[in-house]
């Protein structure tokens, strides 16, 4: 996997060598009020990332990570992700998180349409999905500002602090930018 840069943001991927800064951010409580994050030590976790693939590269499966660098900041704000499942390798899954104090400023939005940039150039992926509890509204104007629109709840579709909750799905299909326009898409062969 490659560092991605967007105009305020540096991605620098997960890797064994820096999954204890990952794991710092995934222990922030807030970050457990509206998703399902793993409840493991640090050692644990390591193992985790140290176990995913490396390559972000057509017909390959997992989990793929990144720590979000603000301009400025040293420490990580946040982190994204892209989950490509063997079965469904057609599509994949993205989530994200921003710390507390560096909300509300355009962050997370910025981070998931690096991602999605990165998936599509990457990947022979058709349709990208995430997924978010249907009250954390700002993380809804998040994937709609990324294109992403509602596609329906799934009922239990998550388990958050032990319970199972309803989710919102939402897609974003190849060749759509996030203003809903449908772009050339280069033939591939």
């Amino acid at each position: 996997m490659r560092t991605i840069r967007t105009e305020r943001l540096r991605l620098e991927p997960a890797t064994a060598e820096n999954a204890d800064l990952l794991w710092r951010v995934l222990q922030e409580p807030d970050l457990r009020e509206y998703q399902d994050l793993p409840d493991v030590d640090v050692a644990q976790f390591r193992r985790m990332v140290a176990a995913r693939p490396s390559e972000l590269q057509s017909g390959i499966s997992g989990r793929f990570e990144w720590l979000l660098y603000l301009e400025g900041v040293h420490a990580p704000v946040g982190w994204a992700s892209l989950r490509v499942a063997e079965r469904a390798s057609s599509a994949g899954e993205i989530g994200y998180s921003v710390l507390r104090e560096y909300r509300g400023r355009g962050i997370a939005t910025e981070a998931v349409l690096a991602v999605v940039e990165e998936a599509f150039a990457k990947l022979a992926l058709r349709r990208l999905r995430a997924y978010c509890v249907p009250e954390n509204l700002a993380s809804r104007r998040v994937l709609e500002a990324a294109g992403f629109r509602a596609d329906g709840v799934l009922p239990h579709g998550a388990t958050v602090r032990g319970r199972p909750v309803d989710v919102v799905g939402y897609v974003r299909e190849r060749g759509v930018d996030s203003s809903g326009q449908t772009i050339e898409m280069p033939a591939s062969g």
